[in-house]
């Protein structure tokens, strides 16, 4: 994994990253003295959350964020052509956005248009439209995920 991320770092736009202000070490994680992770999440996109649960077939739970993370890795580590992360801006969450391609193909588009990930606002609501349509990924399940937004704020209500 460490390998991984140091790949994404290392093929990063030099250029972007030079423009791109980090106004709060919120976004920083210190692994050591000479190395950093920084948290990134992909713009226009949310997935369903590690431990969020549907059903693939009719009384059969499936994690569908790791299902998600699955998908992810996949398309970044098996698939072959230069990997950009382009940064854009910085959340409330102090988590670098960012549009990530491989091989000049948009990975946010292509998460939700295989049905593996909801289009944040309405950003990819196209390919969400064609996914659902299509059944694709978590859309052809027995009981697809409720959104991502959706399963956090019942979580929050739920500890209150």
């Amino acid at each position: 994994m460490k390998l991984f991320i140091f790949c994404l770092l290392l093929i990063t736009n030099a250029n972007a990253i030079d423009d791109f202000n980090l106004n709060s070490a919120k976004s920083l994680y210190i692994v050591d003295g000479d190395s950093i992770n920084l948290k990134m999440r992909i713009m226009g996109i949310d997935t369903a959350e590690i431990g969020q649960t549907c059903q693939k077939i009719a009384n059969k739970n499936v994690n569908c964020g790791e299902l998600s993370k699955i998908y992810l890795a996949k398309i970044l580590t098996q698939t072959s052509g230069e990997l950009l992360i382009k940064p854009v801006k910085i959340d409330n969450y102090y988590r670098i956005l960012v549009q990530v391609y491989k091989d000049g193909t948009d990975i946010g588009a292509k998460m939700v248009k295989a049905g593996m990930a909801y289009s944040y606002k309405d950003t990819y609501l196209k390919e969400q439209n064609y996914a659902k349509a299509k059944k694709l990924g978590f859309w052809g399940f027995y009981q697809p995920p409720i959104s991502p937004y959706k399963y956090r704020r019942a979580r929050l209500n739920k500890h209150r």
